[in-house]
């Protein structure tokens, strides 16, 4: 096995996630359920906030009375722990979800890459057996991509602080060359965090490693290739703007036809939204860690013919030295 080109990476996953479309429809379903998981903790501070207010106004107090009320109560300790401690119990069991479904769906998909030799692996038992390695990993990936999005922001802070200062002086044009490469160095840095984690949860997730192989061999894999995984991240990207704005779009055209109807139609449009945006960026999450795990995971192969491992534990490519 070569190792394979940004473009047959990108060709070999897009074919694996359209050959298993219900494993997107099931990433979808995972996003849409995150608003569910927010409704608790949005229904306790609606609930107190409404209870609070009318208790104000029961006692003879005016909305100035029912407005002071409901900022007494949110300034509350008590209020505040329950509120947030709801938050992030949505927030961590979302994340579980969305890792348990990364860890079913992307063995599969790249059995499918790998042309369905041997018996498929089932969704549940990458579900299971993954699920414990994935999690870590998809942590670090996480602190990764938060890191590569505070250095745009630091970027733009420095550069809007540096622009006022150099305004009207000399060194304008030096200071917009310093800025202007301040913005693609950052752009590039968190573009390369962002893929590092990627490739990360690839291997973690289609070769089995746990956390510490996973990312120690997610630098060298990154590292190994840098061009090839940033085009493959770049190009899904690229590719799921285009198709969001398209359909986007398209449905916006609907809702111009469905004004002056029954209000229901035009609501009609949003919820179609919805539903194709959540189904877009699960299927190309798939795409895009199946891409970069091909690139990855491949250049180990010039040694040994790699092959599926079809063992529960291991669902993924088996390491050469198996």
């Amino acid at each position: 096995m070569q190792e394979p080109t940004v473009g047959r990476a990108l060709g070999a996953g897009f074919r694996a996630v359209a050959q298993e479309p219900w494993v997107a429809v099931l990433g979808m379903g995972v996003t849409l359920f995150r608003g569910a998981l927010a409704l608790p903790g949005t229904a306790f501070v609606v609930a107190v906030s409404w209870l609070s207010a009318r208790d104000a106004l029961v006692r003879g107090g005016g909305p100035d009375a029912a407005m002071d009320a409901v900022l007494h109560v949110w300034q509350s300790p008590r209020f505040r722990s329950i509120a947030i401690g709801l938050w992030l119990a949505g927030v961590l069991l979302w994340g579980a979800l969305r890792v348990a479904w990364v860890a079913g769906a992307v063995p599969l998909v790249t059995w499918r890459m790998s042309g369905g030799r041997g018996d498929e692996p089932r969704f549940s038992q990458g579900a299971a057996w993954r699920f414990h390695r994935v999690l870590p990993v998809a942590v670090v990936a996480l602190l990764l991509d938060l890191a590569g999005r505070a250095m745009v922001v630091a970027a733009v802070l420095g550069v809007l602080a540096v622009g006022a200062r150099a305004q009207g002086s000399t060194s304008a044009g030096a200071s917009a060359f310093v800025a202007a490469l301040a913005l693609a160095a950052s752009a590039f840095l968190a573009s390369s965090l962002s893929a590092l984690g990627d490739v990360a949860v690839a291997r973690a997730a289609i070769a089995g490693e746990d956390a510490a192989q996973a990312i120690a061999g997610g630098v060298r894999s990154f590292l190994a290739r840098p061009a090839a995984c940033l085009a493959a991240v770049l190009a899904v990207w690229l590719a799921t703007g285009l198709a969001t704005g398209s359909a986007q779009g398209v449905l916006s055209a609907l809702g111009s036809i469905a004004r002056g109807g029954p209000p229901e139609l035009q609501v009609f449009p949003q919820v179609l939204l919805a539903v194709a945006a959540s189904l877009l960026a699960a299927g190309s999450e798939l795409w895009r860690i199946s891409a970069v795990g091909a690139l990855a995971l491949s250049a180990q192969s010039g040694r040994e013919t790699r092959w599926m491992s079809l063992r529960s534990e291991s669902l993924g490519i088996r390491p050469p030295s198996q």
